[in-house]
């Protein structure tokens, strides 16, 4: 199994990366490969609305989500990890999100049918208030390209890296991870 993580913080080893090490520690733990994009330090513009993609399910922009696109088309596994910017993900990821338009056409929706997503998210305000927009965006994404919804982590903590200290938040990240790769294990 496959898994590919779209790094929306532009923070290193903040919260919402420490959350995706210990989901990726879980995934290893089962076999699975794990592979990050940090699109902070990428160049992805935002989609053109130029509707060329509905003829050749091709983004005509190049730039870094080409390879970004190879990636996810590897992956059996999204993972999409952001903090939670006023009740939505970063820009990093909404501009990543908004390119998987094209993903929805052309031979594409056969070739990603099935894969599976998952969410990551660090908050500053309580998770109930916190993540509904943004849980509502992905898990709407996903069914727009028929993939699964595959689970979520969000984990309320101040920006000092404090996930460090919620273990209980941590061992469920890698509980999920290797509940991911041990179910594709037994398939």
């Amino acid at each position: 199994m496959k898994a590919f993580v779209l790094l929306g913080s532009p923070r290193r080893k903040g919260n919402t990366e420490l959350l995706v090490d210990a989901f990726e520690q879980g995934m290893k733990s089962r076999g699975a490969s794990v592979a990050k994009a940090y699109l902070n330090e990428l160049k992805i513009r935002g989609c053109q609305a130029c509707l060329a993609c509905h003829k050749t399910g091709s983004c005509r922009q190049k730039d870094d989500m080409t390879a970004v696109y190879e990636r996810l088309l590897a992956s059996d596994v999204w993972v999409i990890a952001t903090p939670v910017y006023w009740w939505g993900p970063t820009a990093q990821i909404k501009a990543a999100i908004d390119r998987f338009y094209c993903l929805a056409y052309g031979a594409n929706p056969g070739i990603i049918k099935g894969k599976k997503m998952v969410m990551i998210t660090a908050c500053a305000d309580p998770v109930k208030l916190a993540t509904p927009f943004l849980r509502g965006m992905l898990r709407e994404s996903c069914k727009f390209l028929q993939m699964k919804w595959a689970g979520e982590i969000a984990v309320q903590a101040g920006p000092k890296a404090e996930v460090k200290k919620k273990r209980r938040q941590l061992d469920k990240a890698r509980a999920l991870g290797a509940k991911l790769a041990g179910a594709w294990q037994s398939t």
